[in-house]
């Protein structure tokens, strides 16, 4: 073979070897680029979703998520948290002590219903104890002098008008004793009493010394409450909404649905109602409506501002 020929041959070759080298080295470089099996490309891909990442190191290599992704972010879904709550009411059930019945049917309510217990009646000693037992803030529902006395009668261990300091001071300490537990106080009628600053005064005295609260039911628009509390430096509260003025579901339930779409204000959004069936229906029925506008019931004690010198209006 002439030198020429053979010279341009080994040229050839040489550019062969160089191509094929070159080859070589670019698939290299494309293996470890983007192979499937590389975790350096699978961890990119889904940084969003660290929760579907969980269970691929048993299956790295095999990408088959998409039936399983759907149904593993529903379980995820459910775990999520409720709705923040991001207001708090309260709601009194008054005249409680008469029967257990109510007491029972309104704990089976997922909600803090604050519990009014009405002294010395045949079951005041045991609503108090069972409440306390279950967690629940009790009150003394203190009977008071109506304007409409003797035609409407406060019942058991009333104040009256005519009672001296003395007796205004051992009627409370009986009517205390019959309501182990309590936190606060709340008034039973009570319009012409209310309306009384000085013989209020002298209840108030006795709550501070009990280290209670009160909550005014509003029975008048006379109410000393503010005045007299004012003098002693006692907690208070005030009543803003009745249930069940009318012993109608419907609209007792609508009362409930106005209440979850009260904004908050300053003043403390107190409800008070009573153990009628209807009332018990409709708070059972309104306790989804409350969670889902983020309204939490809370024990009135919840919303009281500690230590008030003057009082909440």
């Amino acid at each position: 073979m002439p030198p020429m020929k053979k010279k341009n041959q080994n040229k050839y070759l040489t550019v062969i070897v160089s191509a094929l080298i070159i080859l070589s080295l670019a698939a290299i470089g494309y293996i470890i680029l983007f192979h499937p099996d590389e975790p350096v490309d699978v961890r990119p891909q889904a940084p969003q979703k660290k929760q579907a990442a969980r269970p691929k190191p048993k299956t790295a290599g095999k990408a088959k998520t998409p039936v399983s992704a759907p149904a593993k972010e529903k379980a995820v879904a459910k775990a999520v948290p409720p709705r923040l709550f991001v207001r708090q009411a309260a709601i009194i059930i008054d005249d409680i002590g008469r029967d257990m019945t109510p007491v029972r049917e309104l704990l089976s309510i997922d909600a803090d219903i604050t519990f009014a217990i009405l002294p010395l009646l045949a079951h005041s000693r045991e609503a108090a104890e069972t409440l306390h037992e279950a967690h629940r803030e009790v009150l003394l529902h203190l009977p008071m002098e109506p304007l409409s006395y003797p035609k409407e009668k406060p019942g058991s261990g009333a104040l009256f008008t005519e009672m001296n300091q003395e007796e205004i001071i051992f009627q409370m300490g009986k009517n205390l004793a019959s309501v182990p537990h309590a936190s606060g106080v709340n008034n039973h009628m009570g319009s012409k009493f209310m309306a009384d600053e000085e013989k209020l005064l002298t209840v108030f005295k006795q709550l501070k010394k009990n280290n209670l609260f009160f909550i005014d039911s509003r029975t008048t628009p006379s109410s000393k409450t503010l005045s007299a509390a004012g003098k002693v430096h006692l907690t208070v509260a005030s009543r803003r909404v009745f249930l069940d003025n009318e012993r109608d579901y419907s609209k007792i339930y609508q009362i409930l649905m106005d209440v979850a779409a009260t904004p908050a204000g300053d003043a403390p959004l107190i409800v008070i109602g009573h153990p009628y069936p209807e009332t018990i229906r409709a708070i059972r029925d309104a306790g989804e409506v409350f969670r889902e506008k983020g309204v939490l019931i809370v024990p009135v004690s919840k919303l009281l501002k500690k230590n008030a010198p003057s009082g909440i209006s």
